[in-house]
């Protein structure tokens, strides 16, 4: 149990700690994101994986409540290797490229429920190397 906490303790302060101690690496991309992951931050308990990731969007969105532009979003997720699920803990949405300005908006869920990993989406890819023995 305390082994979980300070692993926890660790990842949240690496998201905390914004793109200062992050080391991305590029995942994959499509025609809307680019997918980062920092793979330093994977930590493996059981069939449950951490990992933090990066969505670096090619054209920025809006963030329904502050009507701000959002150019990334980093996230903490919590996968459930074998099973196909993941789930968000910490997410946050960033004004610049790469995890770079200011965070317009953070959404913390760590009790959110696990959601299946979709083919194709920018889930796979984290789950799989996530979860890769």
């Amino acid at each position: 149990m305390i082994q979980k906490i300070r692993i926890s303790a660790l990842t949240l302060f690496l998201i905390f700690s914004g793109n200062v101690i992050a080391a991305w690496d590029e995942l994959g991309s499509n025609e809307l994101i680019t997918v980062w992951v920092d793979k330093t931050s994977l930590k493996k308990s059981g069939d449950k994986a951490l990992l933090l990731s990066m969505l670096d969007l090619k054209k920025p969105g809006v963030d329904p409540k502050s009507k701000s532009p959002v150019s990334s979003i980093i996230g903490l997720n919590e996968y459930h290797c074998g099973q196909n699920q993941y789930r968000p803990l910490d997410v946050k949405f960033m004004s610049g490229k790469k995890g770079e300005g200011k965070v317009i908006d953070e959404i913390k869920s760590p009790n959110s429920t696990f959601e299946p990993v979709i083919n194709g989406d920018w889930t796979a890819g984290v789950y799989n190397l996530a979860c890769r023995p």
